[in-house]
């Protein structure tokens, strides 16, 4: 992998080190992605102590003049990619610049070295690498372990399923290693059911870390099985 993407601005659960670079390959599938995977999906309201958080790990060419208004976290298990299966945890703040909304990723995890180099290099995304256990079911608990962290959750999920479909979800602006933002506009469908998330987050660090921004405790969301996306190049 070019050494541009093993330094990408983000959280610092997210900043990969020698043993994990050690294992990643040299390249992955490029964009777009089509994927299909089963979901789990909660948010928060950022409190002032996220807010202070977020404005720490977020550069400025991403927060500049913008206002962040949701945070969102998700465990996905990807049944099928370009680059098989694997499993991811994310942590999204949603920001509001005017009247338009967009994401931005400051953590994502996951356990499969080639989506790590897949995510870097197509989306400037800071993927790093994480042991999971468990996927995405009612009342099933799944956990993610990384250096220093660890996220638990489990959803209590509604028995009826809803058809989704979002053609244009929220565009995903992240900053590429030439410093310009990289904008990509991902799409999905499926079946969720609303769900009651339980979340507890775990950190050893001292300075900023999860607990201060990644949405945690009692929380509304979804759980999605089957659900199928596609994510494009940045433009």
């Amino acid at each position: 992998m070019h050494s541009d993407f093993t330094t990408l601005a983000c959280a610092p659960e997210s900043v990969l080190d020698d043993d994990q670079l050690a294992l990643l390959p040299e390249d992955s599938a490029p964009a777009p992605w089509s994927l299909r995977a089963s979901t789990l999906i909660w948010t928060g309201h950022p409190d002032a102590r996220a807010k202070a958080a977020i404005a720490e790990i977020v550069p400025s060419e991403i927060s500049r003049d913008a206002v962040p208004v949701r945070t969102v976290g998700a465990f996905i298990h990807y049944l099928d990619t370009p680059v098989g299966s694997y499993s991811e945890i994310i942590g999204l703040v949603v920001y509001r610049r005017g009247a338009s909304l967009f994401g931005h990723v400051p953590f994502i995890a996951v356990d499969s070295p080639v989506s790590v180099v897949g995510g870097r290099t197509n989306w400037a995304l800071p993927k790093t690498l994480a042991t999971f256990e468990g996927k995405p079911a009612d009342r099933v608990p799944m956990s993610v372990t990384g250096r220093g962290w660890r996220v638990e959750a489990t959803a209590r999920a509604a028995r009826l399923p809803i058809p989704t479909v979002s053609p244009g979800l929220l565009p995903m602006v992240q900053l590429g290693p030439d410093g310009a933002l990289w904008t990509a506009r991902p799409s999905g469908y499926g079946l969720i059911r609303p769900a009651r998330i339980d979340v507890r987050v775990d950190s050893n660090r001292t300075d900023v870390s999860l607990k201060d921004w990644f949405p945690t405790g009692a929380r509304r969301g979804i759980l999605g099985a089957q659900m199928r996306s596609s994510f494009s190049a940045p433009g």
